[in-house]
């Protein structure tokens, strides 16, 4: 059976990363399901912390893609990101102003993110329609500040940094906004989405900045393909816990859910990179909710890990039901529904 384009589902990426052999003791966070980088132990003062994301859909702005993928997976274990290498695979016919264009716009988004480029690869290629962009990101964090998905605890929040979902939301609005005016969505609302690619944009490092300074974080997670839903499901994979979430205490976008509506979407299962999922001490709670919101990001307590066997469950309406498994995100299926 073929597999749908996203990412891979979260039982059979499970079962792939546990035929991965554990055989370096240095690898301290190696390919794990819901960890968002890896963590090495080089044997110096700071821990080593490696991500690897592609871009494959950013016409513009690829280079500010590229570095905000990547970093919020660093953000999301406390580390600072240092070195960037990129592989840059352009189609055929793609011209060498073209190419100095792109590199040009990813050295950019290095000096403003104050990463080192290092290095990587650059070829045209057959093999793609369109210019994809792979990065891997390296950094570094102090072992005592080192925050991991497998983190949370009972008994902790769980805390929402951001609204969804800005990057689902950024890219209807600015690649179909046809297709959102046919379907009655008001030119306001399109103007809003496309906004939010730039404010707030997709970054997460300054909510996890924020959030690590005001509070004992135990665990931090990016929501990206299959949005929050999937993410939860990430999390307490990663975790060995259950949640319990309130849904109608998460934040949502209000032109995201308006967008929703018309194009028949669900917004909890949108890409959703730009929110911050974190699992904290729930008397700490209220004081992080103020200091992200002091620092002018959107903040919400949406929920409460559990033991695993309360399963992974979120109130809708005053339902208590199932977390849905999200098997493809809601972007993918409506580009495929057209």
């Amino acid at each position: 059976m073929s597999l749908p384009t996203g990412k891979l589902p979260l039982p059979l990426l499970r079962e792939a990363l546990g035929r991965v052999p554990r055989r370096d003791p240095a690898v301290f966070v190696g390919a794990e399901p819901g960890e968002d980088a890896a963590v090495i132990d080089v044997g110096g003062p700071e821990l080593l912390v490696a991500a690897a994301d592609p871009v494959t859909f950013a016409a513009a702005d690829i280079g500010t893609y590229l570095l905000a993928v990547n970093g919020n997976d660093l953000a999301v274990t406390g580390a600072e990101p240092r070195w960037l290498l990129a592989t840059v695979l352009a189609p055929a016919g793609t011209t060498a102003h073209e190419i100095q264009a792109l590199l040009d716009d990813v050295t950019t988004a290095c000096a403003a993110a104050e990463v080192a480029l290092v290095g990587g690869h650059t070829e045209i290629t057959d093999s793609v329609a369109s210019p994809v962009v792979a990065g891997a990101l390296l950094g570094t964090v102090a072992p005592e500040a080192l925050v991991r998905t497998s983190g949370a605890r009972p008994g902790d929040a769980l805390l929402l940094a951001g609204e969804l979902a800005v990057e689902g939301t950024a890219i209807l609005a600015g690649d179909h906004a046809g297709t959102l005016r046919r379907a009655g969505v008001a030119e306001s609302d399109i103007d809003a989405g496309i906004s939010r690619l730039h404010s707030p944009g997709i970054s997460v490092r300054p909510a996890a900045a924020a959030l690590r300074a005001a509070a004992d974080v135990h665990a931090m997670h990016d929501p990206t393909e299959g949005g929050l839903a999937a993410a939860l499901h990430e999390l307490a994979e990663a975790a060995e816990v259950g949640v319990a979430v309130d849904r109608d205490a998460v934040p949502v976008l209000p032109e995201c859910r308006r967008i929703c509506r018309a194009l028949e979407l669900d917004p909890y299962a949108l890409l959703a990179s730009g929110a911050l999922l974190a699992s904290l001490p729930a008397a700490q709670a209220p004081a992080a909710v103020a200091a992200l919101r002091e620092a002018g990001l959107a903040a919400a307590i949406i929920g409460a890990v559990t033991a695993a066997c309360g399963g992974r469950r979120w109130t809708v309406a005053g339902n208590n039901v199932p977390i849905p498994m999200v098997e493809r995100d809601e972007l993918a299926n409506f580009l495929e529904s057209r």
